[in-house]
């Protein structure tokens, strides 16, 4: 039995694998992080608002095959590294 809540809570941690895409799958941050950048160079077109994270979690999915998740949770996660490296869109 666990002494303290601080206890459970650390046995919890170290328990549960991280489950964030770009931890699970690191070899593909360089082609997210590519498509991206893509992205942001393609802003000042007309067509800008098709440059987004659905679209870039699409080409993935569905055009690239890779499926390792969701395509709603490739999205989210394409969002999170776009964040976290200053490419948001």
């Amino acid at each position: 039995m666990t002494k303290t809540f601080d206890d459970f809570i650390e046995k919890k941690r170290k328990k549960l694998p991280n489950r964030a895409y770009e931890l699970k799958y690191p070899q593909n941050l360089d082609l997210i992080l590519d498509l991206l950048q893509q992205c942001h160079e393609k802003r000042t077109s007309t067509m800008w608002s098709l440059y987004s994270y659905r679209s870039v979690a699409e080409y993935m999915y569905y055009g690239l095959k890779m499926q390792e998740i969701s395509l709603e949770g490739l999205r989210k996660a394409i969002a999170r590294i776009a964040k976290a490296n200053n490419l948001e869109l």
